[in-house]
């Protein structure tokens, strides 16, 4: 943990599925179906009668369309990041500065540390919008899924959850996803030229580049700042995990 003394702040996984507020023997329940299937994507999760039925009662039809995307792509990421442990990688904002840098150092594989986590970003660090017509809003981290494909660890594809917007008061947050058949194409899209009208990673409010603010403005720039994220944490050794004691969660730092 050479890099941060913190424990991560409440994540959303915390706000939505943590135990005062969701029961965890709903995902008891899809873990047991998908022992028995191949649920890597989030198509293959929700044919399952459990994820299924656990999606109706979070999303009813009547909800509109949009809201039942974004809780499915919500449901998927916290299950999956349950399912491999609840890893938390936290970056400050010196490794931040590393990653967003023009010559950031490439020589580390961007491939995901495990199957499942989150990256929490330094506060109001990092801005970003849900829609073009949407208003900035500060990226609290993101979620990754990335299933092994065989036993040398190959992952058949990547699923990110970037959620936005968390702030003390406020009851949901904002989302949006990027997926990739194959998570070995972030060694391309940790190099590439993401923005196509200016610098990668250039702040977007008014008189935030004084703050020293980021933003992410496409998705292109979302993947090349979770390979960069994930060739760094894998140096670094910033992940913390998560138990479980006398029904409390405790954070505890370990090898990355």
């Amino acid at each position: 943990m050479a890099d941060s003394t913190d424990t991560p702040r409440v994540s959303p996984y915390d706000l939505i599925f943590g135990p005062a507020v969701f029961d965890q023997t709903r995902f008891e329940a899809v873990r047991e179906q998908t022992d028995a299937h191949h649920a890597a994507s989030p198509e293959q999760l929700f044919m399952l009668p459990a994820a299924g039925e656990l999606l109706r009662e979070l999303a009813p039809p009547e909800g509109g369309r949009d809201t039942v995307a974004q809780v499915r792509a919500l449901l998927f990421s916290a299950y999956q990041y349950w399912r491999h442990g609840r890893h938390t990688y936290c970056i400050t904002e010196p490794l931040l500065e590393q990653i967003t840098a023009p010559d950031a150092d490439l020589s580390t594989s961007p491939l995901p540390p495990s199957e499942a986590g989150y990256v929490q970003l330094p506060r109001n660090a990092v801005w970003a919008r849900v829609a073009d017509d949407a208003p900035p809003e500060p990226v609290d981290g993101f979620f990754w899924s990335a299933p092994r494909a065989d036993d040398a660890g190959t992952a058949e594809r990547l699923d990110l959850l970037f959620a936005l917007g968390l702030r003390p008061g406020r009851p949901g947050l904002s989302l949006f996803d990027v997926s990739l058949d194959a998570a070995a194409q972030l060694t391309e899209w940790a190099k590439v030229d993401a923005r196509p009208d200016g610098e990668d990673f250039a702040n977007i409010l008014p008189g935030g580049e004084l703050q020293g603010y980021r933003a992410v403005t496409t998705g292109a720039e979302a993947l090349k700042l979770a390979a960069r994220s994930f060739a760094r944490v894998a140096d670094r050794g910033l992940r913390w995990s998560v138990v479980e004691q006398d029904g409390e969660t405790v954070h505890n730092p370990a090898d990355g």
